[in-house]
This record gives C-alpha cells, structure tokens and sequence, in this order.
C-alpha cells in the first residue's frame, strides 16, 4: 500500500480553521473522509491556517481522500479558496521523515511536545499501556444530533468516541499500530523527533513549491479572480492589462503561485508578460 502526504497551503494568508468550532471541523473531516474514501490516517495537524495529513492506500482511494476533503472544506470556508494536494511518499526513510514533520508541524507556534497539541495526533505512539482519552460513543447519538455535530450523513463506526468539544479521538482514526510497525522501535521513532532544521526548512520549500505546481488553470483563475474584484471591483478577463498584472505581483507574493505558463494562462495573459515583474 503507498504512502501519501495530502495537505494545504501554509504559506496562504487566509485563516480557514481560525476557531476552536473550525479546528473541530476540519479535524473531523479528515476523520470522515478518510473513512469515506477507505484510507488509513498515520498522522493528521490541522493548524489556524493549513493542515497535514499522512494517509495509506491505494492511489485512487487516496485522490478520493484529497477530493471530498476538498470539497468538504470548500463547502464550509468558501471564501478562503482552499486547495488540497497530494504527494506520494515512496522510501522508508523518507516516510519516516515526512511523519515526523506531519507530527511535529504544531511546532512552529506551539511551545510544548507536539504529542499534547490538541489538533495533532496526539500522544497514541508507542506507549506500553494503551491509555486513551475517555470519550462517548458515536453510535449512542441521535441520528439529528450526530448529524449537527459531525456535519455529515455518512455512518461513523458505532464504536469511534468523541470528546466535550465533539472531536473525534484520535485513536479512533488514526492507524498507530501500523507507524510502530514502521519505525520498528522507540528509538527510531525518538531519533527522527530531532530533524535538523535544515532539513525542515527544506522540507518545507518543496512542500510548497509542489503545492504551487499541482494548482490549475481554473483553481488560480478564481483565486486571481478574487484578488481583482478586490482591486478594481471588474471581472478578471474585462480587467485592464495593468491590473491583471497587477494581481500576477499578489498572486506570486503571497505565494501562491509561481512565474509559470500556466498562471499566465489563467489571467488572461501571455508568459513573457510576466517576464516584466520585478
């Protein structure tokens, strides 16, 4: 079965799972669309602007995975023109790598162990007595107030648990005997807990720069498109040329493209147009 890194943005400027209620949200719906799509969480961190996921399965069960959470959060945030991608993972040393950055992403703004960050996977790795957080059971729940709180029709196991705050534990979801199997050992698991931070910021570059490829033509059309309503209250193809350009300078600076043919494509303009910005 491959490995797959399926995550947004955290470069963006909007701030999707601003809220306790919104963290809850999009915690949840990894849990939910996991489930739908039939693929195995191994880490999950939402933060207040992006999220990470590492997921196993096949490759069509995982773009099932990316594209109802898409649409889920889409649905739920739709001003803030979220886009979800999705990498293979492929050597045992880089899935190892790759989940230790998922589990320690918190760290950026969190001061404690990633393992006490409530919007992480928790401290479920490894520990010589399975003690979890005490929970109510999903199937104990009325089909109206199981509905209100999980924001979905689709049926969780009876048996999966939930908190006070209606998140759903993450040993419920979360396939932690098969990261041990993984690691083989405490050791190894405590060892990749010290990535050198270069290697992280590294990581980080090509996250985003394949985060910035895998976006389409129509995905930045609507994003440009925003940003020139913003600007000049016109619609993006009616737009004057200086304000297309205009929005090209905004959507490379805050990161959320590149110079490419494409981004060119998508703002109706031609490629050695944006060979004029600075």
């Amino acid at each position: 079965m491959a490995i797959w890194h399926v995550y947004s943005d955290g470069t963006r400027a909007d701030i999707p799972f601003n809220t306790e209620e919104d963290k809850v949200f999009g915690w949840n719906s990894v849990a939910v669309c996991a489930e739908i799509a039939g693929v195995r969480v191994w880490v999950v961190t939402v933060n207040d602007t992006h999220f990470h996921s590492l997921v196993c399965g096949e490759e069509e069960l995982a773009e099932r995975y990316r594209g109802v959470l898409q649409q889920r959060l889409q649905r739920r945030f739709p001003e803030e023109n979220i886009y979800i991608a999705r990498d293979e993972v492929e050597s045992r040393e880089e899935i190892m790598r790759k989940f230790m950055y998922v589990y320690r992403n918190c760290l950026d703004f969190y001061k404690n162990l990633p393992g006490e960050y409530p919007w992480g996977s928790g401290n479920i790795y490894f520990s010589e007595k399975r003690h979890f957080f005490e929970g109510k059971r999903i199937g104990a729940l009325p089909v109206r107030e199981y509905n209100r709180m999980f924001k979905t029709h689709v049926r969780l196991p009876d048996h999966w648990l939930y908190d006070g705050e209606g998140r759903i534990l993450p040993e419920c979801f979360i396939d932690f005997e098969a990261v041990e199997r993984h690691f083989g050992s405490v050791k190894a698991f405590i060892a990749f807990q010290f990535v050198k931070k270069e290697d992280e910021a590294a990581m980080k570059q090509q996250i985003h720069r394949r985060y910035v490829e895998s976006r389409t033509i129509q995905d930045l059309r609507r994003i440009g498109s925003k940003y020139c309503s913003d600007l000049c209250r016109m619609s993006l193809k009616t737009a004057p040329f200086e304000i297309r350009l205009k929005v090209a300078v905004k959507m490379i600076g805050k990161g959320v493209s590149g110079r490419s043919a494409s981004l060119a494509k998508a703002l109706f303009l031609r490629p050695e147009d944006l060979n004029r910005l600075v």
